[in-house]
């Protein structure tokens, strides 16, 4: 027979924290409640937290004085070695993830419209590859007539409608949402431009469209 293993068993450290470690925990949970003072209500009130907290975080958004809102911060870290922290880190750690993807998904999206709106149509194709193959020869017009429409709304001064519209179509494409493809402006060929400003001039002047075929005003 095999003579059994030795199980050695686990040392475990049965020595209090030290007052340097104590130290380190403490500006760790002061940082922490920072960040939980920097989120909005809304994520406040999905995180669950201790009444006090919860209200020390709203008495630290109400102060207007860096040294009271230094010293509420202090108060706040206190209350945070009284609430199990870990799920709160992690929560906060989640959030900031996102809000990082959300913040790079952006940047993308607004460097595709901006190129468009420059005429720079390098990215167009590989735009396209993000919708179904049989909506792209659909959407390349569109999208080129967003851009053209967007340029003119840029030069007349006028409010972006197409610019927004553009960018809302570029993000469902992102996300993989179905897009119609006769949506956000696109008109038939030959009349488009005539249409969309139209449209822009009767949104500009608040009034009901009239019937029939609409005047271009400059």
């Amino acid at each position: 027979m095999r003579p059994k293993a030795k199980v050695e068993e686990e040392e475990i450290d049965t020595r209090p924290p030290s007052r340097s470690q104590k130290k380190r925990d403490s500006s760790a949970l002061q940082v922490l409640g920072g960040k939980l003072a920097e989120l909005p209500e809304s994520a406040l009130k999905r995180l669950s937290l201790p009444p006090r907290l919860h209200q020390a975080i709203k008495d630290y958004k109400a102060l207007t004085k860096h040294e009271a809102k230094r010293r509420q911060l202090q108060f706040i870290g206190a209350l945070m070695r009284e609430t199990d922290a870990d799920p709160l880190a992690r929560a906060v750690d989640d959030m900031e993830a996102g809000n990082r993807g959300q913040a790079r998904e952006f940047h993308e999206l607004e460097a595709w419209r901006a190129a468009l709106l420059a005429g720079d149509e390098s990215h167009l194709e590989d735009i396209l590859l993000l919708a179904p193959e049989e909506d792209r020869n659909t959407l390349r017009p569109q999208i080129r007539q967003l851009a053209r429409n967007a340029r003119a709304e840029q030069e007349k001064g006028k409010p972006p409608r197409s610019a927004r519209s553009l960018f809302r179509l570029l993000r469902e494409l992102k996300m993989g949402l179905a897009v119609s493809p006769t949506q956000d402006g696109a008109q038939p060929q030959g009349e488009e431009a005539q249409v969309e400003e139209g449209h822009a001039e009767a949104d500009d002047a608040d009034a009901p469209a009239p019937t029939g075929r609409r005047s271009v005003r400059f």
